[in-house]
C-alpha cells in the first residue's frame, strides 16, 4: 500500500495544477476523482472502535422484516406512500411520485405568494415568527423531496434488476453475491461514458493490465473508512460523467464533432472488453474545458440531490466525518504516508479499526454501484426539476461525503 500513497499524493498534487491551469481539465474530473480514491489516505480518514465481525449478504432469505428499497431508511408521509407502493405496485410508484411533486409545487408556490402579501409592515417578533414558520415549512419540502428523489433512484435499480447492496457499518467479511453487470454498464451508459468507468474501475482495484472481468477472487481488505471514501468518490464521479456525457451526446447530435449519420457501436456481451481509445473523443471533450466550465460541471446541480447522496453514503458506511476523527485518534501523529499506511495495517490487524474483507468481485460491484448510483440520481434529478423547482445547491458535497467538511452533516440529526 505504500506505492498507492505514492501515487495517491502524486494523483492529488497533479490534478490541482491542472485545475490551476485550467489546461487539462480531465485531471479535475477523472484523475482527481479516480486516481484520489485509488485507496484513500489514511491521513484523512476515520476508524471505528473494535468491530462485531458479521458477513453481509445480499440474499433474499437475510433481507430484514421490513422491506427497504435501498439501504437508507424514509420518514416522511409522501415517501412512506411511495414506498408501499414500489414495493406492492411497482406500476404506480412513478405516477403517484409525480402527482406528489405536483403538490410540494403547488403548496411552494402559495407559501411564495402569501410571503409576498405579507411583506407589508409588521412588527418585528411576527417577522421573526413568520420567516421561522417559512423555514420548517420548506425544510419539510426538502426533506420530502429529498427522499422520493433517493426513491425515484432505488425504483431505478429495481428495474435494472440490480438490488443495492446492505449497510456495511459493522464491518466484517462482505459477500453481495452475484449480479448481472449489464444492469451496471452497459444498461445505463454511452459507449464513450462506459469507457470512463472502466478506467475508473480498474484504477480503483488494480487491475489496468487484465482488460476482463474473469481475473481471480483476490481478497481485499480496507478500513471501513476507506471504502466509504471510495463508495462517495465513485458516486460523484458517476453524476458528473453523466452530466458531461449527456452534453457531450448533444453537441453530437448537433454536429458540432461531425457525426451527422454516424451509427452508434454495437454494445458487445463484455462491456470492459473494448479499446481504451473509444473514448478518447470524449475525453479530449472534458480535456477542452475552461476554468468556468469546469466549476460549473463540477457540482451537484440541487440541494435535493446533495442529501440524497449522503443519504446513500452514510446509510451504507455511517458519518464518514466522525469516521475521519477516529481513525485520526487511532494513528495518532505519523511522519510520511509509508508510517501512517504501516500503522494503519496494523490498526485493521488489531481490530482497532473498523475493516471490510471482501473479494475482488465484491469491491468490483461496490465501485460500479456507487458510479451507477450518482450516474442514475443525475437522470432522476433532471425528471423531479421538470415537474417541482429544486433548491440551488452550494457547493459543499465534496467534503460532506469525503468527512472532509468542517461544518459537518447537511441532514439533520
Amino acid at each position: 500500500m505504500t506505492g498507492n500513497c505514492r501515487s495517491l499524493a502524486m494523483a492529488i498534487n497533479f490534478g490541482r495544477s491542472q485545475a490551476r491551469r485550467g489546461a487539462c481539465r480531465l485531471a479535475a474530473i477523472v484523475v482527481a476523482a479516480n486516481l484520489w480514491l485509488a485507496f484513500a489516505n489514511p491521513l484523512y480518514g476515520k476508524a471505528a472502535k473494535v468491530p462485531h465481525r458479521c458477513c453481509l449478504r445480499a440474499s433474499g432469505s437475510d433481507l430484514p422484516d421490513k422491506w427497504k428499497a435501498g439501504p437508507a431508511d424514509v420518514y416522511t408521509g409522501v415517501a412512506q406512500k411511495a414506498l408501499y407502493l414500489m414495493k406492492e405496485n411497482p406500476m404506480l410508484f412513478d405516477m403517484t411520485v409525480d402527482e406528489e411533486l405536483e403538490k410540494l409545487q403547488e403548496e411552494k408556490y402559495e407559501e411564495e405568494k402569501k410571503k409576498k402579501v405579507m411583506e407589508s409592515p409588521a412588527k418585528d417578533d411576527q417577522l421573526v415568527l413568520r420567516r421561522r414558520i417559512e423555514e420548517v415549512k420548506m425544510n419539510e419540502r426538502i426533506r420530502a423531496v429529498t427522499e422520493l428523489l433517493y426513491l425515484k433512484v432505488c425504483r431505478k435499480f429495481q428495474q435494472l434488476q440490480v438490488p443495492l447492496i446492505p449497510a456495511l457499518k459493522e464491518g466484517g467479511d462482505v459477500k453481495f453475491g452475484n449480479v448481472d453487470l449489464k444492469g451496471l454498464t452497459t444498461d445505463i451508459y454511452s459507449q464513450d461514458a462506459l469507457e470512463l468507468v472502466r478506467e475508473h474501475l480498474f484504477r480503483i482495484i488494480g487491475q489496468q493490465g487484465n482488460p476482463t472481468f474473469a481475473g481471480g477472487l483476490g481478497v481485499v481488505q480496507i478500513a471501513l473508512f476507506q471504502a466509504g471514501q471510495v463508495y462517495a468518490m465513485s458516486a460523484m464521479f458517476g453524476y458528473y460523467l453523466r452530466r458531461v456525457d449527456q452534453r457531450y451526446q448533444l453537441e453530437k447530435l448537433a454536429g458540432n464533432f461531425g457525426a451527422w449519420g454516424e451509427e452508434a457501436p454495437e454494445t458487445t456481451s463484455n462491456p470492459f472488453t473494448e479499446d481504451q481509445g473509444a473514448a478518447d473523443s470524449l475525453k479530449a471533450y472534458i480535456t477542452s474545458f475552461g476554468p468556468d466550465e469546469v466549476q460549473s460541471m463540477w457540482s451537484v446541480t440541487s440541494v435535493e440531490a446533495q442529501m440524497a447522496m449522503e443519504s446513500q453514503v452514510t446509510a451504507l458506511f455511517g458519518d464518514l466525518r466522525a469516521l475521519k476523527e477516529k481513525l485520526v485518534n487511532v494513528l495518532g501523529m505519523v511522519n510520511s504516508p509509508e508510517e501512517a499506511t504501516m500503522k494503519l495495517e496494523q490498526a485493521i490487524k488489531t481490530k482497532e479499526v473498523e475493516s471490510l474483507k471482501l473479494t475482488s468481485d465484491d469491491l468490483r460491484r461496490l465501485v460500479l454501484e456507487a458510479v451507477a448510483y450518482g450516474s442514475l440520481l443525475n437522470d432522476s434529478e433532471k425528471q423531479f426539476d421538470s415537474v417541482y423547482e429544486l433548491t440551488p445547491a452550494s457547493s459543499r458535497i465534496m467534503g460532506v461525503l469525503t468527512g472532509d467538511d468542517d461544518e459537518g452533516r447537511m441532514l439533520p440529526e
